[in-house]
């Protein structure tokens, strides 16, 4: 049987909404209600009524922007789906919707196959990223302020958590064994356990859990 979920689409264009609504109508993995608002304000009434299972939000709207809509849906709704749908490719951005907690991020280039896997897949709870933000991502430099060992998620162990560091900064297990003293065995095994521990399944997910929590 389809499932039917509720989408909104935010954007302040009216050709953009309706090249998504199009899109999304014409598909048939899942049957879509959707809903259109041109500007945050408006995004976050309808959420506050929680008539809403997914949101495509784009970042450029008049008044209220996107990254701030998403963090005000968040804190109404933490647990809410939101994609973000935008032309903005820049890495500070990208990263900027990841910590207020995006579940998604692919660009307005992306074709109907690739919209309509993003909200499927985030409306099942896994996060999702194009092919070209998740390049950005991974080959960005991370710079973020330091934080206290206290301040820090304690779930990882002191090696595991510069494991992870040296993971986001794009070292094979080879590279990481070798500059800690361990074999590409004991690196692997130390990626599932971090991986695990973090119901984590992919690099990426493990590049959005380190900035979130200010691991280097």
């Amino acid at each position: 049987m389809i499932k039917t979920y509720k989408v909104l689409i935010a954007d302040d264009h009216q050709l953009v909404r309706n090249g998504v609504r199009l899109m999304l109508e014409n598909q048939k993995d899942f049957k879509p209600i959707i809903s259109e608002v041109s500007n945050g304000e408006d995004a976050l009434k309808i959420v506050e009524k929680g008539e809403v299972d997914v949101v495509l939000l784009d970042i450029s709207m008049p008044g209220m922007d996107g990254l701030t809509t998403l963090k005000k849906i968040k804190s109404v709704s933490k647990q809410l789906p939101v994609l973000m749908l935008t032309m903005h490719n820049e890495e500070n951005v990208i990263k900027q919707a990841l910590k207020i907690g995006a579940s998604g991020y692919i660009l307005k280039n992306s074709g109907i196959d690739e919209l309509v896997k993003a909200v499927l897949t985030i409306v099942e709870g896994e996060d999702y990223y194009s092919n070209e933000v998740s390049q950005i991502l991974l080959k960005g430099t991370i710079k973020r302020p330091k934080k206290t060992l206290e301040e820090r998620n304690e779930i990882l162990s002191s090696r595991e958590k510069q494991i992870l560091g040296m993971i986001v900064r794009e070292l094979t297990s080879k590279e990481i064994g070798d500059e800690l003293c361990l074999s590409s065995r004991t690196v692997e095994g130390h990626r599932n356990n971090i991986m695990e521990k973090l119901n984590i399944k992919s690099t990426i997910g493990l590049v959005k859990y380190a900035m979130q929590h200010n691991i280097e």
